[in-house]
């Protein structure tokens, strides 16, 4: 089967990953092009996967750049869509004559009459990572300081280009969304009524690759002590009030007499780092490394006030770490309490504190459930398990 699957991002964010791991799964039986727009690594990236890039935008043509320069200036002071118009029209024109048997988009800003047009030539598969497809924007939430936020919303001036209904609409076009997370499907379903097809497809994670690590190893790894109870968590500058970093600093001020290290990696230009039980670890990359870090931890906690379904739990429930996790969003639906980890209300710091202490003085439970993690992720989030979901949808659409 000839695939073109498309990410805003080569890899580098939550959906971008998921996109990357997908393609890269597909790339062992299919011929597979990977297009994007914003390069975040090198093209090592794709060795020996089978993977064929194309970084959509990027030309060596001295003309080509001039063009597409311009588009960016003219679309800047008319507010209008003529960069974008750009792009979609030479990625149109690829696609035509690459001539997929199955497009399969994941963060995608094309407008929805643009990607009608491509569903009514080619089948669509629309991977929604968060809600933006349908709603106009990622997220909205109310922080723990109460301050209403969305992320990512459509500007006024540009809503009637991303009218869901231009798609939802069109009885020539062929797609179907996939949110990862039984949550996001049932969001999109408010949208779609019925129009187009929604159907759960989780993310999945090459288990070859996040693996455990003897605990001491990893600790060595890290710089920590191997005796002391390891809480881990991730920072990060961008999604800051929606990651919620600050119910994990505050639970922390409110359990001061433990004796514990928690480990923070990522950005934290935006936190509270008095606290000397802290290990600010910065920016860490690359499958062996972060294997390192979730398995130095004892548990790792994720108070997102509201998510998807993370790659991050994935990860750590493939290299045996239990997760704390928030109770909202598709959290839940890995985060299974009493068999991989314990839930808790994101803005709720005390309820946090209590669970954190808890767990400090029950370790024995968390080492009942690293038992079950591998496991648990092997069974219903294993990269072959997401392949051959997405090659049953895929085979439907085509008709095969």
């Amino acid at each position: 089967m000839r695939l073109l699957i498309y990410s805003e991002n080569d890899y580098g964010c939550g959906a971008s990953i998921a996109a990357y791991r997908l393609a890269a799964g597909m790339a062992k039986s299919h011929e597979v092009m990977y297009v994007f727009e914003n390069q975040k690594n090198d093209y090592s990236l794709y060795k020996n996967t089978g993977i064929r890039p194309w970084h959509l935008g990027r030309t060596y043509s001295f003309a080509k750049k001039a063009v597409y320069k311009s588009a960016r200036l003219i679309a800047k002071l008319t507010r209008g869509e003529a960069y974008r118009n750009l792009i979609f029209s030479v990625f149109l024109s690829r696609v035509k004559q690459y001539n997929p048997d199955i497009i399969h988009l994941h963060n995608c800003y094309f407008t929805q009459k643009q990607i009608a047009k491509l569903a009514e030539l080619f089948p669509v598969v629309w991977t929604m990572h968060d809600q933006f497809a349908l709603y106009g924007y990622n997220y909205r939430i109310t922080a723990l300081d109460s301050e209403e936020v969305t992320y990512c919303p459509v500007a006024t001036w540009r809503r009637k280009l991303y009218n869901p209904d231009d798609l939802l609409n069109s009885k020539q076009a062929k797609v179907i969304f996939t949110p990862p997370s039984d949550w996001l499907s049932g969001l999109a379903e408010k949208i779609t009524k019925g129009r187009k097809p929604v159907k759960t497809v989780n993310n999945g994670i090459p288990l070859d690759a996040m693996v455990p690590v003897e605990k001491a190893e990893a600790c060595g790894y890290v710089g920590i002590d191997p005796d002391k109870f390891t809480l881990l968590f991730l920072a990060g500058t961008g999604a800051w009030k929606r990651k919620n970093v600050d119910a994990v600093i505050q639970a922390l001020n409110l359990v001061p007499e433990l004796d514990m290290q928690a480990v923070v990696i990522g950005s934290t230009a935006k936190t509270d780092r008095s606290d000397p039980r802290l290990v600010l670890k910065g920016s860490v990359t690359g499958t062996e490394a972060l294997s390192r870090y979730y398995s130095c931890a004892d548990v790792f906690c994720i108070p997102s006030i509201i998510d998807n379904l993370p790659n991050t739990v994935l990860e750590s429930l493939a290299c045996s770490t239990p997760v704390l996790g928030s109770v909202n969003g598709g959290v839940p639906e890995m985060v299974i309490e009493g068999r991989t980890g314990w839930l808790f209300d994101p803005m709720n710091v005390g309820e946090l504190a209590d669970k954190i202490k808890y767990l400090y003085t029950h370790r024995e439970e968390i080492k009942d459930l690293q038992k079950n993690c591998r496991d648990f992720v092997t069974e219903k989030f294993g990269e072959e398990t997401m392949t051959a979901n997405y090659e049953k949808i895929y085979r439907e659409m085509k008709g095969d």
